[in-house]
């Protein structure tokens, strides 16, 4: 819902007034991104919108096989991590970053998301280890700053990630080696993870 009573925002009262004609016939409705030819739906981004209250189920987005760009981002949502992504297996982009989210991500709730390219989850108030099914192989962009991750950072072995921020969280215990090479500023705020890049030694481990 909008930020005044039950009423969507204004520039979504086009979906709710539609006539039978779907989203991507002119005129494409509003944060609708659609394929110029086939018509198929590439992206939905709901983003500044005042937004409020619990983001839906995602698993009827699946009837969507051309969605590859997911985004609520900068509004003002509020409860847990969203159930049936991983009813989205081709989704490349998902942007859920600076809203009021909140509780432990479920460990396996990107396993079925083995294309996912960007991931924006920064700037909400996730709990909990960071998910072992984060790791997609084709990973280029990760983003969980200003959250409240806590345990230890899963290996990402991904070659081809440009940018990864896991700053000001509640981590721990070593920076994986292949996560070196990124400044010291993506992992400021953890006071208790040590190792490279940071100037912060890790204890001798017991033999």
């Amino acid at each position: 819902r909008g930020p005044v009573g039950d009423r969507p925002p204004a520039p979504l009262d086009q979906w709710v007034s539609s006539t039978g004609t779907g989203p991507c016939q002119a005129p494409v409705w509003y944060g609708v991104r659609c394929h110029p030819v086939t018509n198929q739906v590439l992206g939905l981004r709901l983003e500044y919108l005042g937004l409020q209250g619990a983001v839906p189920d995602m698993a009827p987005l699946a009837t969507l096989p051309g969605l590859r760009v997911l985004s609520f981002a900068n509004n003002n949502l509020t409860g847990a991590f969203p159930a049936g992504l991983s009813a989205l297996p081709a989704l490349k982009t998902l942007y859920l970053s600076r809203n009021r989210l909140a509780g432990d991500i479920p460990n396996g709730a990107f396993a079925a998301m083995r294309g996912l390219k960007k991931l924006f989850l920064g700037d909400n108030a996730f709990t909990g280890p960071i998910p072992g099914s984060i790791t997609s192989p084709k990973l280029l962009v990760v983003q969980l700053a200003r959250n409240r991750f806590q345990g230890a950072i899963p290996n990402f072995d991904q070659k081809e990630l440009l940018l990864f921020d896991v700053s000001d969280n509640q981590l721990s215990g070593p920076i994986p080696e292949v996560l070196s090479r990124f400044d010291a500023a993506s992992f400021q705020g953890n006071k208790d993870l040590c190792g490279a890049p940071l100037n912060v030694a890790c204890p001798p481990t017991a033999s």
